[in-house]
């Protein structure tokens, strides 16, 4: 038995063509079904669980909220115009801005298209292009400095100095820790030079995880890296890909973890694999991992310490595409404030905040923050005087999740509410999911910024 739920476009995994879809109940959970002219049918599961439930996520959205400037008119249509283009329904919450091609590791799951040695890389005058683009377009979102590996980079502390400088309040750095474990003195200038935040790439809590996933056993490492965050003062966020049949069972053990590294670690944000790259045949449906199957495993591995109803949807973007939480730990156990504080959510209509983009600049500004770097932007969410401006200084907790589109389940609907964008050198900005997009063999929808060509065939994860 199946029922269409709702209608939107998506693309041709083959041809990249817009094509109409659907989503559709069947037989208990959500798939997007469309049908190429060319190409024929395509299925893919975008949630495991009745339609009722997946109307019900959605059913407290916001209204959107555009761009500050748009470079490009809509005149092909999503996705065929980005720059933004003025069909675009979202400003930036955050930012993606790759500073390199290099990386120090060559993982098998990785989004970037990276040279393990060399490589183009911009410049410090692009990159105060890439700024200026962002400023102008976008206000000051989240930067995400990212590559690659983007402390392969010397000059990176300048680089954030420069943000800083520019107006960018936060700054964070998406890294996989290995430099970061080994030069304590580097990651001092990324400090001092006012990074905020080490995004870092976190997939489990044992080795064989980190060999499947990045090729070698790196857990003791991730563990230093932590160590000198803490040493340093800056905040960390634990970024998992979680691959079904991998290191989906390690869920509750990263949330365990990360428990014993308050206040350093203000979080776990969890990103389910998406298929990026050479990928001939559609993801079966035991490779998807959707938010409420990470809802589930987060429940069933925390024994009931973590409940369902602690997990709301963001709404700074569709609200299929994240959840978030927030909690305090409080005696040794984790006191979920979600309910409670729903409006300093990110995306929440909060008290003087006009947007849900700006409600969920200011949540990553105080929540992902070490609690001993104090938010510098102005209109912070929660004055001296707020319950949850001490919540997030000392013991606040985020869990949250970011499942990412593939050419099988990309939605125009939600990249058109896409709050995560990524800055390119060639003076656009695009969404996320559109930006490292591929066909099914491979073949890019935008070009990459600086000269990476196709993907490699390698299921992905996310930077921003």
């Amino acid at each position: 038995m199946s029922e269409i739920i709702g209608e939107t476009l998506s693309l041709c995994p083959e041809c990249l063509q817009r094509i109409p879809a659907q989503r559709v109940d069947r037989q208990g959970n959500v798939y997007l079904e469309k049908t190429c002219p060319e190409h024929g049918s395509f299925r893919t599961l975008i949630w495991r669980g009745d339609g009722a439930s997946y109307l019900d996520w959605a059913k407290n959205s916001q209204k959107a909220v555009g761009p500050l400037e748009c470079v490009a008119p809509a005149d092909k249509g999503c996705p065929f115009d980005c720059g933004l283009c003025g069909g675009h329904r979202a400003n930036a919450c955050t930012m993606v801005m790759e500073v390199t091609q290099r990386c120090d590791l060559g993982c098998p799951v990785c989004f970037a298209d990276t040279d393990c040695a060399s490589g183009g890389e911009p410049d410090m005058s692009i990159i105060e292009q890439m700024y200026g683009t962002v400023l102008k377009m976008t206000g000051t979102p989240i930067i995400q400095l990212s590559g690659g590996e983007p402390t392969m980079r010397d000059d990176l502390p300048e680089i954030v100095a420069m943000g800083k400088k520019m107006g960018f309040h936060h700054i964070m750095i998406n890294s996989n820790g290995v430099r970061i474990a080994r030069e304590p003195d580097y990651l001092r200038r990324l400090a001092d030079a006012g990074a905020g935040t080490i995004y870092l790439q976190f997939d489990g809590v044992t080795d064989e995880v980190y060999r499947y996933m990045r090729g070698r056993g790196l857990f003791d490492l991730k563990v230093k890296a932590i160590e000198n965050c803490a040493g340093t003062g800056i905040g960390v966020l634990l970024i998992p890909t979680v691959k079904p049949g991998v290191n989906d069972h390690e869920l509750g053990a990263i949330i365990r973890f990360a428990q014993g590294w308050i206040p350093t670690v203000r979080g776990v944000h969890f990103q389910p694999i998406s298929y990026i790259g050479r990928y001939p045949a559609a993801p079966k449906d035991e490779d998807r991992m959707t938010i409420p199957d990470v809802i589930g495993k987060l429940v069933q591995q925390t024994d009931g310490a973590l409940k369902t109803e602690n997990f709301l949807p963001r709404r700074s973007e569709d609200s299929h595409c994240s959840f978030s939480s927030l909690f305090i730990l409080k005696e040794g156990r984790l006191k979920a404030m979600s309910r409670r504080y729903a409006n300093v959510l990110p995306g929440a209509w909060v008290g003087h905040f006009r947007t849900p983009w700006e409600s969920a600049r200011s949540f990553m500004n105080v929540h992902w923050q070490s609690a001993e770097r104090k938010p510098d932007q102005p209109g912070g969410c929660c004055t001296s005087g707020d319950e949850p401006y001490h919540v997030a200084a000392a013991d606040g907790f985020t869990i949250s999740c970011m499942p990412f589109q593939d050419v099988w389940s990309i939605d125009l609907e939600r990249v058109q509410r896409c709050c995560g964008h990524v800055v390119a050198e060639y003076g656009r900005i695009l969404p996320f999911c559109t930006y490292y997009l591929t066909d099914r063999n491979g073949r890019r929808l935008h070009p990459a910024s600086g000269s990476r060509g196709a993907g490699h065939g390698k299921a992905a994860e996310h930077h921003g």
